[in-house]
């Protein structure tokens, strides 16, 4: 049985019952805080630090709304502790001029597969993809987000018209295999930014432009780091090319259109989207409908057109399980999302006197 719960920033948690674990910034250690805690002020303060800013609560007004998450807490675990693994391999490869092991490939593509199967019974429009993590934990979070979310645009994607093959033909046979190469890309799409240092990749300001020269090498970076026979060109080239751009203003190669390679198109997407929602150690979280508000925006000018398409049919701007504040001020919680209405979501609202009604209203996404 699923939890009935909500999601509420920590400023307006106070007192309540926590729903769900909040996972430590390294994989495999005992969580921050644990379920059925009650957040006191001194919890607050806490996760505030470590730039927790939304928690899962479970209250009265929460009461039988269950949010369908796109990583289950399991498997998001689970995968947490293979792809840290995989990036500490990685950063000392770097240092010593050597790639990922066969083992940890290995690891890695049976990540893929379970995050593959887990997110073909996705519902559509309603699903929620937030890890709550500490902003520390961004690196590995973000590539286990990016993976489903590419690989549910994927597979939908691939399912509508076929898959584009080295000659541009269209073909329908072998989709997981498809599937496979993509999310390893996906997994791995940032392992480059290994090569540059912290202070730039999470400094707050501008970059100088010797800082943007190192940042925008790391997907070359990325991509050498891939180049044996363990990982397709394909993986590699979404690691390489996943900062190309619709318009050809994009690195590192300045790609346009069709140049870049489909599944890196794919990923552009299912990255910008991922990075802009999550919390990050300079720059706090935007609301899923900001996240969705910049894809949209960017349709034909730094986004395929067509996977924009798919995923604004896949992801909803106001979540089930997700607050939000109407224009009269007050707060409610998502109850409901038609798919075909993502932006007039059911809101639940708590009433003069004790219980909630709840009301369909059109929200600017």
């Amino acid at each position: 049985m699923k939890a009935a719960m909500r999601l509420t920033p920590v400023r307006r948690a106070l007192g309540a019952t926590l729903a769900r674990d909040i996972p430590a910034p390294i994989p495999g250690q005992l969580p921050v805080l644990r379920a059925g805690a009650e957040l006191t002020l001194g919890y607050q303060e806490a996760l505030t630090g470590l730039g927790i800013n939304a928690v899962w609560i479970e209250d009265e007004l929460s009461e039988g709304i269950e949010p369908v998450e796109l990583v289950p807490p399991q498997l998001r675990e689970e995968a947490a502790r293979t792809v840290a693994g995989a990036l500490s391999e990685a950063r000392e490869g770097l240092a010593r001029g050597r790639g990922l092991s066969a083992a940890t490939a290995v690891q890695l593509k049976g990540v893929v597969r379970r995050l593959s199967e887990t997110v073909a019974d996705s519902p559509p429009a309603a699903m929620v993809l937030a890890d709550l993590a500490a902003a520390d934990a961004y690196t590995h979070q973000h590539s286990i987000d990016v993976c489903a979310l590419g690989l549910l645009i994927g597979r939908r994607l691939f399912e509508r018209r076929g898959w584009e093959d080295f000659r541009g033909r269209r073909r329908r046979d072998d989709v997981e295999g498809r599937l496979l190469k993509l999310g390893l890309g996906l997994l791995l799409h940032d392992v480059g930014k290994l090569a540059v240092p912290a202070g730039i990749l999470e400094k707050p300001g501008a970059l100088t432009p010797q800082e943007r020269e190192l940042v925008e090498s790391h997907p070359h970076a990325g991509a050498e780091l891939l180049d044996s026979a363990k990982f397709s060109p394909l993986v590699r080239a979404v690691v390489r090319e996943h900062h190309e751009r619709w318009d050809g203003r994009g690195y590192p190669r300045r790609l346009r259109g069709t140049e870049i390679n489909e599944l890196s198109r794919i990923c552009a997407v299912a990255d910008v989207y991922d990075a802009v929602t999550s919390e990050r150690p300079y720059k706090p979280a935007r609301t899923p409908a900001e996240g969705v508000a910049i894809i949209d925006c960017g349709a034909g000018d730094a986004f395929d057109p067509e996977v924009v398409a798919v995923f604004r049919r896949l992801v909803a701007p106001f979540p089930v399980g997700s607050e939000v504040t109407l224009r009269d001020g007050r707060v409610g919680v998502v109850a409901d999302v038609a798919p075909d209405l993502t932006a007039c979501p059911t809101i639940r609202l708590p009433r003069d006197g004790g219980g909630y009604v709840e009301e369909r209203v059109a929200l600017a996404a």
